[in-house]
Formats: C-alpha cells, sequence, structure tokens
C-alpha cells in the first residue's frame, strides 16, 4: 500500500515536471516578466527548461530591497537584448547606478525607470543619454545632469519626472531634444521663470508644481492636466505674459485647439484670471468632450470657466466645484451652448446646500441630453439637513427624460 501511494507522488510530480518542461518558451517568458527579478531566478529550480530562461529576460525588474551585488550578477549572467530596466532602490550608490547604466547603453534598451526615493536626490549619471533608443524614461527623486552637448532622445516617446530637477539644461530645451514625445508628467516640478513646452507630437500632459508663467506649443496636445503650488504672492493682473500678452487664458487656452480632455486645477484658474478675460476665444474647442474645473470662486475665475464653457459645444462630461458667486439663472449662462450636449455632470466640494441646489435645478432644466448628475455623499452628509435637501432635488424637474441623481462616496465609505 506505502508503495502505491510513493509510486503515485512520484508519477504525480513527473507529470508535473513533464508539463512545466513541455511549456512554451514564449509562454515561460511572459510568466517571468511578470515577477520580480528574484522571483524569476528562482523558477530556475522548477524544470531544466526553466534553468536559465530568466537569464534572457527582456525585461528586468528590481522591486524591494535590493542589494547592489544582485543587480550585478543578473547583469553578468544576462543573455540578449534588455528592452526595460526598472528599479526601486533607495540606496544605489552613484557609482554602481553608473556601472548598470554603461551595461544598459550597450543593449537596445527601451524603457528605463529609476526610482530612488532616498533623503538627498541621487544625480542620475551622464551615461543615461547614451541609451539612444530609449521610447520611455520614467525617473524619481533624481537630479538630472544634462551633457553640455545633449543631442536629445530621438526615439523617447514618454517622460516622467517626479520631484526631480534639471541642471545645466531646462525642460524647455529637454523637450526639444525629444522631437517624437507624445506624453510628458510633471510631478512636483518647479520652474522658476517661463514653463515653456514645444513639443510637436505631445499627445498628453500632466503638471503639478509651479511656474510663473506657461507657453504650450502643442498642437496635437488631446489631454492636459495643470495643477499648480500656491504662489506666495498669486499671480498679478498688471504681469503680462513672456510674449507680451496681456491676457494669459487667451494666449494659454487657445493653444489647445484639438484637446479632448482637460483638467484645470483652482490655482492654475488663478493664473489664467490674472488678466483680461476676454468675452470670446480665438478658437473654439470642437474636441472638447470632457472638462473638469476647479474654482475658489473668485468673481474672475467664473468669468474664465464662462468663457471655457462659451467655447465647448460638444462637451459631454463637466466635473466642476460650486461657488456661491454665480447666478445660474444669468442670461449670460442660459445662452451657452455647452449645455446642449452635456450627459454627464459631477459636482464635488460645493460651499453651501442653497448654492447646490441653484446649480441642480439650472442643469436638471435646461440640459436636453442629460443622463447622470452625479453628487458626493460626503459633501450631503456635513449638511444638517441632508434628508431635507435630498428632498429638493428629487423635487426638481427635468428638461431630459434619461436624467437622474446619483450619490456617491469619494471616501469610499
Amino acid at each position: 500500500m506505502v508503495g502505491r501511494q510513493r509510486h503515485k507522488r512520484i508519477g504525480y510530480f513527473e507529470l508535473n515536471s513533464d508539463l512545466l518542461s513541455n511549456m512554451p518558451s514564449e509562454i515561460i517568458t511572459n510568466i517571468l516578466v511578470k515577477l520580480p527579478i528574484n522571483e524569476a531566478v528562482r523558477t530556475s529550480i522548477l524544470s531544466r527548461k526553466w534553468k536559465y530562461l530568466w537569464a534572457s529576460m527582456p525585461d528586468l525588474v528590481f522591486r524591494g530591497v535590493i542589494k547592489e551585488s544582485t543587480v550585478d550578477k543578473v547583469l553578468l549572467a544576462h543573455q540578449g537584448p534588455i528592452l526595460k530596466f526598472d528599479l526601486d532602490c533607495p540606496h544605489a550608490r552613484k557609482k554602481a547606478i553608473n556601472r548598470w547604466l554603461l551595461v544598459l547603453s550597450q543593449n537596445d534598451l527601451k524603457d528605463l525607470s529609476l526610482c530612488f526615493d532616498s533623503p538627498t536626490r541621487c544625480k542620475v549619471p551622464l551615461s543615461v543619454f547614451s541609451c539612444h533608443k530609449l521610447e520611455h524614461l520614467d525617473l524619481y527623486d533624481c537630479s538630472i545632469y544634462a551633457p553640455q552637448c545633449f543631442h536629445g532622445l530621438k526615439f523617447l516617446q514618454t517622460l516622467k519626472l517626479n520631484s526631480c530637477d534639471l541642471v545645466g539644461i531646462t525642460i524647455e530645451k529637454f523637450v526639444l531634444g525629444c522631437p517624437l514625445l507624445e506624453t510628458l508628467e510633471l510631478s512636483h516640478f518647479v520652474e522658476h521663470g517661463c514653463l515653456a513646452i514645444h513639443a510637436p507630437n505631445l499627445k498628453r500632459l500632466y503638471f503639478f508644481g509651479t511656474f510663473t508663467d506657461l507657453l504650450l506649443e502643442t498642437p496635437k496636445l488631446i489631454s492636459a492636466s495643470i495643477f499648480l503650488s500656491n504662489m506666495p504672492h498669486g499671480y498679478l493682473d498688471s504681469v503680462p505674459a513672456n510674449d507680451g500678452c496681456k491676457s494669459k487664458l487667451l494666449r494659454t487656452i487657445s493653444a489647445l485647439s484639438n484637446i479632448e480632455e482637460l483638467n484645470i486645477g483652482s490655482e492654475l484658474c488663478e493664473y489664467l484670471a490674472s488678466g483680461p478675460i476676454p468675452e470670446k476665444l480665438a478658437v473654439t474647442f470642437h474636441h472638447l468632450k470632457k472638462l473638469l474645473i476647479h474654482l475658489n470662486g473668485g468673481s474672475k475665475e467664473v468669468d474664465t470657466a464662462l468663457c471655457i464653457f462659451r467655447n465647448a459645444p460638444n462637451l459631454k462630461k463637466l466635473c466642476l466645484t460650486v461657488p456661491s458667486q454665480i447666478i445660474w439663472e444669468d442670461e449670460r449662462i442660459t445662452s451657452i451652448s455647452f449645455l446642449k450636449q452635456l450627459e454627464v455632470v459631477e459636482v464635488c466640494a460645493f460651499e453651501d446646500d442653497v448654492s447646490m441646489l441653484a446649480f441642480a435645478k439650472f442643469i436638471l432644466g435646461t440640459a436636453p441630453q442629460l443622463q447622470k448628475l452625479v453628487i458626493d455623499k460626503d459633501d450631503i452628509n456635513q449638511l444638517d439637513d441632508g434628508m431635507g435637501f435630498v428632498m429638493k432635488l428629487a423635487s426638481f424637474p427635468t428638461l431630459s427624460s434619461k436624467a437622474v441623481i446619483v450619490f456617491y462616496c469619494s471616501s469610499g465609505y
């Protein structure tokens, strides 16, 4: 009986071993690239076929507590091209990073991600600019020293800089050296002067940080999210933009003729409002389908928002805060054509129940294609009479037969 069970166990092991050994190499590779490198190396014990496959993985991802010697051993044993190198190593020394990048620059590296998250920003070696075939570059908590003769990264399509600073080069010049760039993300980025982005193929832009002025030459931009950190003295009306145009709204927003999705933070709205507000822009946003706008409630910021509304006739989704200063029944608002195509409206952080009810009544009664009015439950829970608020909402007439009011919890509770 014992012999039969032992034979059964051996047969089961041999069967599973055969399954692993007979698995196509392409499937094994797809499994390995989804594992952290230390786990991928351990799969070498599964079968003979698996023993050295990890050494030809095109994607190397190092996560968690990684020793420098581990990275050295993997790069030394690796065979074939390395297309992706993803390293999250807070304590890596500059000398080691330089050594690794020299090896990678001799490969056909296309995707490089370095995250250090150390008390002092790590200096990225110049050898990163020797990776001429890079298509995606993602750096976190780094100081980037560009070479004196910066010739650009001609194949770069995605650039993400989080908590990074540039030394010896401006972001304007960096981007100019990347003619194929389609995605640019700058998080916690400090620009002491004008943030100038000249990118003929840029499609997606995300910015969170500071600047004193903004210049965009991005004719193919379809998605933009721009959030400014608080400026200590605000933005002065009397300070013209760098090109002499006093209307920042006219100069900045008019450059986004092909935009499809626009997310404007409250501080950017303040920046755009820090000059003359034109009645109408020179361009109509025919492609703009989704607009997220955060208002602090200043009258000029409201005028800025209304100016954008007037030039977005095909808007499908609107997400905004509701300041109490807006008189929604005002003819200058009811006559705006953006209401005709609206399907979804989301509201959060409204200042008081009176202004919110006025806005809800306005939207429900004037948007013929409206499908959903979405309101944050957390805002309602802060009201003295939340149930009474909901009852008033439910009593408003709707122009659209499909319109419903939806409540959601932004906090997740």
